[in-house]
């Protein structure tokens, strides 16, 4: 399996993955000089996409080792324009409702709840939680401990922090950053960067 991504949540995918499919062997893409630092620096690295073509007429499939929304984009569509296809991750501790719809990576201790939709490539990431008919568009990253409750909607590319609360129905748009422990009581416009207990705005 190639897993885009040499840092600390390449690390976290590769040990799902291990989870569930303990034969597995790993390769790791980066193009952004992990290989002296990388935890991963053990094993094959690529960091030319024509090598990595040639490896998706083999093994089409690549897992997505960073949380960061731009990041998940530009992985994911440049594998795709070569020829892979995206293997969502599901911890073997995460509690998926059969009813969610979508392909998203879904973490330790996560739970996705009934009637949930979720775009392309969404992160799930540890202990967070995404009650009942949430919508959460593409390459959103939901940061560790976060609870996202019945009814939100989330646009694409959003950063929510590790431990932030969106009260049920809202609105948020696209590429919208809820800072960590941050509580999100009211509509988000597309955009902005919010804090605080209640969040708002963040003055530059």
């Amino acid at each position: 399996m190639l897993i885009a991504g040499a840092g600390g949540h390449a690390l976290e995918i590769k040990e799902e993955l291990e989870k569930l499919h303990r034969t597995m062997e790993f390769q790791f893409f980066d193009d952004a000089g992990y290989q002296l630092n990388s935890p991963l620096r053990s094993y094959p690295l690529y960091q030319d996409l024509n090598l990595t073509k040639t490896k998706f007429a083999l093994e089409p499939q690549f897992a997505l080792g960073i949380g960061n929304p731009d990041y998940r984009e530009k992985f994911t569509m440049s594998f795709e324009d070569i020829g892979g296809h995206y293997f969502p991750v599901h911890s073997c501790t995460a509690e998926v409702s059969v009813s969610a719809q979508g392909l998203f990576d879904a973490m330790a201790f996560s739970f996705v709840g009934p009637k949930t939709k979720f775009g392309k490539a969404v992160l799930v990431n540890s202990r967070a939680n995404v009650h009942h008919e949430a919508q959460i568009g593409d390459f959103t990253e939901i940061g560790p401990g976060a609870l996202i409750l019945g009814q939100v909607k989330i646009g694409r590319k959003c950063r929510i922090g590790a431990g932030a609360v969106l009260l049920p129905g809202v609105q948020l748009g696209d590429q919208v950053i809820v800072g960590a422990g941050a509580v999100v009581t009211k509509n988000i416009g597309s955009d902005q960067v919010v804090v605080g207990v209640p969040a708002k705005p963040f003055a530059h």
